[in-house]
């Protein structure tokens, strides 16, 4: 597996807390390939003991991004409740993207409120539910040209937030180097689909058992602008 940039507040801990949820890591898995309707295109054989995978050239790396490069208007899915329809289980918000090179991404004020959404402790969840959006920057790695496939890393969100009557630092950590965080481009349909995995939340520099299982997150494009 190619290994990615990032920083995560907690250094390689981070990649440890995703991977022992291998089985709820699984199924959604499978959530998404229903969503993104990539079911022939997912790289589900594909993991960290798959002898057969192998680094990419840098002429094979350049023809991905030719492929992918540029920015991106579509659909941000979440997992959500409907009280009035409990079979309705995620939501959606638009959102825009751009590739700008062979490891950077960028996520245009992506939604705060929706990482809070498995939040436990109540004052927390009220701030990061009220915080503004901002920006996320992910580093990614091709790893497959056909259909092209790159592992997303995203880089730690930060915010200051003042709950409790008083001030914190929070970061919001993601799944990284791990083939549960990806993005497939369908070449036939033309749409770019991927996901993104909340992991954990730290507290001033502490980790928490805040966030009450790992998040996935489903980005679908509907046009390239």
């Amino acid at each position: 597996m190619q290994v990615l940039r990032n920083t995560p507040f907690i250094g390689q801990k981070q990649l440890i807390v995703i991977t022992q949820k291998t089985k709820t890591m699984k199924t959604f898995k499978i959530f998404t390939v229903a969503l993104l309707g990539l079911v022939t295109m997912a790289f589900t054989a594909c993991n960290s003991d798959d002898n057969s995978y192998k680094q990419l050239t840098k002429e094979e790396i350049a023809q991905c991004l030719l492929t992918v490069k540029g920015s991106y208007e579509g659909n941000l899915i979440y997992k959500s409740e409907n009280k009035k329809n409990p079979k309705d289980m995620t939501d959606t918000v638009a959102v825009k993207w751009t590739i700008t090179n062979d490891s950077t991404l960028t996520i245009s004020k992506f939604p705060s409120k929706v990482l809070a959404f498995n939040v436990t402790d109540a004052e927390l969840k009220k701030a990061l539910e009220e915080a503004a959006d901002q920006d996320m920057t992910c580093r990614i790695g091709f790893i497959k040209t056909s259909p092209v496939t790159f592992l997303v890393n995203p880089v730690t969100p930060s915010f200051d937030l003042t709950y409790g009557g008083k001030k914190h630092k929070v970061q919001v950590a993601f799944a990284v180097n791990n083939f549960s965080s990806y993005g497939v481009y369908n070449a036939t349909k033309k749409v770019l689909g991927m996901q993104i995995v909340e992991g954990l939340i730290g507290v001033d520099g502490t980790r928490t058992n805040y966030l009450k299982q790992v998040v996935p997150f489903v980005l679908q494009s509907t046009k390239k602008i």
